[in-house]
């Protein structure tokens, strides 16, 4: 069977949701590459917001307090040079305790949340009442994962690793799996697929 002849059994709402998410993966990518990345355009916003978010955090939890943030750079490795990475960095007195940088701000996570609303048919009022509430609860469930990280690493840092790459990632993933799953409910696409299966 050739690709064509697959391509037509695929179910119209299919088809249009993937033709959707090819169209808004590549316009996003370009947008972001060529226009946002170079002169971080959202990054900069984004992490600075993380930074004061995280460490007003943690002072409102601790009433030791001392948390303070400030604008700095990293060195990271990219191929065979050595560049700075832009950070905000969160201290504890005179102590570093968490680095923030432009790939833990959360843009990715949004864009991912928002691009898949935007795919499902639904009005644009749903979408609106999901996308932009969703990306506050995005923001803000990051900023209390990095005040999280903060304090794991000041008492068992030996769990910072685990907690950073593999136990926040999937509470921060599984929150907007259960978004969508909200939103998703009673759509007329689940409907449609469901009459066009069945009719086939």
């Amino acid at each position: 069977m050739s690709i064509v002849a697959k391509w037509r059994q695929i179910p119209g709402p299919v088809k249009l949701f993937s033709l959707k998410a090819v169209i808004l993966f590549v316009a996003w990518k370009a947008l972001y590459l060529l226009v946002l990345l170079p002169g971080r355009v959202l990054d900069q916003p984004l992490t600075y917001m993380i930074g004061v978010g995280t460490t007003k955090t943690l002072n409102a939890v601790n009433p030791s307090g001392g948390y303070w943030t400030v604008a700095g750079v990293n060195p990271k490795r990219d191929g065979d040079t050595w560049v700075e990475e832009r950070v905000m960095h969160i201290n504890r007195f005179q102590d570093r305790v968490l680095s923030i940088a432009d790939v833990c701000n959360g843009l990715e996570v949004m864009v991912l949340y928002a691009g898949l609303i935007l795919c499902l048919p639904a009005t644009v009022k749903r979408k609106l009442l999901f996308i932009l509430p969703g990306i506050v609860c995005i923001e803000v469930l990051n900023v209390i994962r990095c005040a999280a990280l903060a304090e794991i690493y000041l008492t068992h840092p030996e769990y910072l690793d685990f907690s950073h790459h593999y136990l926040f990632t999937f509470l921060v993933y599984a929150f907007i799996f259960w978004l969508w799953f909200l939103f998703s409910r009673n759509l007329d696409f689940t409907q449609k697929l469901k009459v066009h299966v069945t009719a086939g």
